[in-house]
Formats: C-alpha cells, sequence, structure tokens
C-alpha cells in the first residue's frame, strides 16, 4: 500500500490548522445556523464542492480566512484561503454548508502549480463515513478501477477493516484511503501528473529532513563501492 509522506504531510498540516487559526477580530453573538445551500439538480455537496474547486483550471481567487472565520474561530463561513504555506500546498476553507458529510473539519490542501489547481487532499473521518465517501466517489467518477477491504489495527491494537479504492478520469487519478493506526482519519486524493510530481518532490524533501547526517569521507567511499543507487522507479498512476 501507498502511503506518501506528502499526503501524510497535509493530513498533518490540516491537523494543526485549528490551532493556528487567528480569533475573530471582534466579539459577536453566536451566527445562527446556515441554511442548507441549494445543491443542482442529481449532485451531491462533494461534487458541488468540485466543482467550484475544479481541478485542472486556474485556483480562484479567495479571501483571506481570517476575514471569515466563525465568531469561535474553529470554523469558516465562506470559501477562503489560509495566506500561509508554501505556494505549492495551500489550505483551502470551505464553509459548512458546502462541504460533504464525510468531510473532517472545515478545511482541505489544493495543489498548485504556478496558478493552476492540480490536486486536492480532502480529509475524512476515516472508517465511520469509508462507505459514503465511496459512493459519492463512484456517483462522479464511475466503478473504481481496484478495491480492497484491508484488514489493519489503532494504536491499541483492536483490528478494523477500512476500504482502499482508486477511480481514474484521465489524466486525473483518484485514491480513498484510511490512515495508518488511526481508523477515525481518512483521506481522498484528486490529483492530475503534476501534483503527483510536486509530492514526489515533497517526499524526497522530506525523506532527505529525515535522514541521518552523512557520514565521514571515508566511510562515504566505502558504502558508495558497496552499494550503487537503484535508479528511480517512474511515477504509475492507477496503481499502489
Amino acid at each position: 500500500m501507498r502511503f506518501p509522506l506528502a499526503g501524510l504531510a497535509a493530513a498533518a498540516l490540516l491537523a494543526t490548522a485549528v490551532a493556528h487559526a487567528a480569533p475573530p477580530k471582534a466579539p459577536a453573538a453566536p451566527a445562527p445556523a446556515p441554511a442548507a445551500a441549494a445543491i443542482p439538480d442529481g449532485k451531491d455537496q462533494f461534487s458541488t464542492m468540485l466543482d467550484t474547486l475544479e481541478i485542472g483550471s486556474p485556483l480562484p481567487q479567495l479571501p483571506d480566512c481570517a476575514d471569515h472565520r466563525t465568531p469561535d474561530g474553529k470554523d469558516v463561513t465562506a470559501y477562503c484561503v489560509e495566506l500561509r504555506g508554501d505556494g505549492v500546498m495551500r489550505q483551502v476553507g470551505v464553509p459548512r454548508d458546502k462541504r460533504p458529510v464525510f468531510m473532517d473539519g472545515p478545511r482541505l490542501v489544493a495543489f498548485v502549480d504556478g496558478n493552476a489547481l492540480v490536486g486536492l487532499i480532502v480529509p475524512t473521518d476515516g472508517i465511520r463515513s469509508q462507505d459514503a465517501a465511496a459512493q459519492s466517489l463512484s456517483a462522479r467518477y464511475g466503478k473504481p478501477f481496484r478495491q480492497e477491504s484491508e484488514d489493519m489495527k489503532d494504536k491499541s491494537g483492536r483490528p478494523f477493516k477500512s476500504i482502499h479504492a482508486g477511480w481514474m478520469r484521465k489524466p486525473l487519478t483518484v485514491e480513498l484511503y484510511t490512515i495508518p493506526d488511526t481508523p477515525s482519519e481518512g483521506t481522498i486524493e484528486l490529483l492530475l501528473p503534476q501534483a503527483r510530481a510536486l509530492m514526489a518532490n515533497r517526499d524526497a524533501e522530506v525523506a532527505k529532513s529525515l535522514a541521518p547526517p552523512p557520514a565521514s569521507a571515508p566511510a562515504a567511499k566505502k558504502d558508495a563501492k558497496k552499494e550503487k543507487p537503484a535508479p528511480a522507479k517512474p511515477v504509475n498512476p492507477g496503481s499502489w
């Protein structure tokens, strides 16, 4: 099974977003719950969200999330973007009445190449709503090219079953999976080839930062003689 470091890093980025969210600028009375938005016939909220954040098109001009937070600072009231980020991975806020029921929290991660939106990572609440997520993906992209029920264990050793499935609408590939050891957290990756290249670069950066310091020059020469590095494997969308 493939769990890219960049994908897991994106999950960590989303997990810390609330902690770093700026408090509201001024105290305000609790806002009433927003009315459910009208959903076009034949579309669910997931498809409507993806139509708004259309992969392959320019990233929409979105306001700063600092100006569109709920009074408690934990949610957003409109589509918005967090200004923090490196320009490649950006947090996009999605208001409660616009996000699908299986989306975990108010933010997703967008991969941006130049100004083009080339991928999304949507956090889910794992096995609790994985069936709903799989059904919504199948409604939009058709039958998955591969689907498996995987046996996993949480951090305390208790077993659980998770869905691991993939869809393809070339050049877009879509993958649904649960985070290892954490059944309450999952991910939907929707990626164009450009996003996979960005993720591969980020994986390499993360791996380099985690690597032990280089050995001394004589030892490094001996290691180089013993083992030649294997050639890089090509990215193979549509498989794991």
